[in-house]
């Protein structure tokens, strides 16, 4: 069974970076390297996306962020 991908609207995934220190111009980045999906007319980000791109920030630390990465092989 696939699971659906779950989408935010742009000030849910802003909240959620401004919260993990990303400043204005990070979050425009992440938002832009993400790129929106319309979904019933409006834009929406996908929210796996957007925390995976945060998550490769090498300027915030794996705590800060509040995301792990994988092992390095």
């Amino acid at each position: 069974m696939t699971q659906l991908a779950r989408y935010i609207s742009r000030e849910t995934a802003s909240a959620i970076l401004a919260a993990r220190g990303f400043n204005h111009h990070d979050i425009e980045c992440v938002l832009d390297l993400a790129g929106p999906a319309v979904r019933n007319g409006a834009e929406l980000w996908s929210a796996s996306l957007v925390e995976r791109i945060a998550a490769r920030a090498w300027w915030l630390g794996e705590h800060e962020a509040g995301m792990t990465r994988p092992e390095a092989a």
